[in-house]
């Protein structure tokens, strides 16, 4: 198994094609929800998108992604955000 820093595994979850669109990746995490005292699953997405980011141009209240070292991600042509932290990530374009 590779190891790599959770700041390379940000920086490819950010890269983008030709034509400016994501490029998917495969993750495996482990949900927390420390507010609602849940989580433990473990969540595997064999082509996932990181959601916002560098080009969000959201009007929505700001979900303070760095603050809370939170990521939003989706399955590739699906359309439910999945909050991500990525110090859980266990398996990444594995």
């Amino acid at each position: 198994m590779k190891l790599i820093r959770v700041a390379d595994m940000l920086q490819t979850m950010q890269m983008r094609d030709t034509d400016g669109q994501r490029i998917p990746f495969s993750i495996t995490f482990v949900t927390c929800d420390l507010k609602k005292d849940e989580g433990g699953n473990k969540i595997t997405l064999k082509k996932a998108v990181l959601v916002g980011a560098s080009s969000s141009k959201s009007t929505a209240k700001n979900p303070q992604h760095y603050a809370n070292y939170t990521r939003n991600i989706k399955v590739l042509g699906g359309d439910r955000l999945i909050k991500m932290h990525p110090i859980l990530v266990t398996k990444f374009n594995g």
